[in-house]
């Protein structure tokens, strides 16, 4: 007699039971998006901050833009690192005298960003960043020479003065800086730990 009651009783709370596993599910699906939108944010306004009170020049053909250190570090914040710095530089092109045609390195800064963040995923190698930033640099020298030209800079020299400063910002100061926030974390502090083994110590 008692048996159909137990069965009853698992039917009734089975409905229940997967209720709470979808709320479950649903609340962490929205922490994980609020996650995103913050870190995101947090690094578009950090590189703002960077290019707007930057000691050298960040725009033109003689530049070095401190912010791009920040590129180094989109490997450590998954995909909220690739919309934070596609957006910071957005943000950060807004008042340069090159526009509008400075917006259009949005879709390079994007593109790459991407390219430093999925190959050091897919390879979980700390090297790879040394050379996705410098491959960074090098497109960027192309796109922003190309723009520059339109203004009367020699293009060659141009590419060349653009690549180096992005060099000098992306790998020699974004180099040390994602290897000092690796060390302290930082993937296990917002959450970004890598499922599939720790990267190159």
């Amino acid at each position: 007699m008692e048996q159909p009651l137990l069965e009853s009783n698992w039917r009734v709370s089975s409905p229940t039971r997967s209720a709470k596993y979808k709320t479950r599910a649903g609340r962490i699906k929205l922490q994980n998006k609020t996650k995103m939108i913050a870190l995101m944010s947090i690094y578009a306004a950090l590189y703002v901050v960077l290019v707007f009170f930057s000691p050298f020049p960040p725009y033109g053909p003689l530049q070095i833009r401190i912010a791009d250190c920040l590129i180094a570090v989109v490997p450590l914040l998954g995909f909220a690192g690739v919309l934070g710095h596609t957006l910071g530089v957005f943000i950060a092109n807004i008042p340069s005298a090159f526009m509008p045609f400075d917006l259009l390195n949005v879709i390079p800064s994007f593109i790459m960003s991407f390219m430093v963040y999925y190959i050091y995923r897919k390879t979980n190698n700390k090297y790879t960043v040394i050379a996705t930033c410098s491959a960074y640099s090098v497109v960027l020298g192309i796109t922003v020479g190309y723009m520059l030209s339109y203004f009367g800079n020699p293009l060659f020299e141009t590419i060349l003065y653009v690549t180096i400063g992005n060099i000098v910002a992306s790998v020699l100061l974004g180099w040390p800086l994602f290897i000092l926030l690796k060390r302290l974390g930082i993937q296990q502090l917002i959450g970004q730990e890598k499922e599939r083994g720790r990267a190159d110590e």
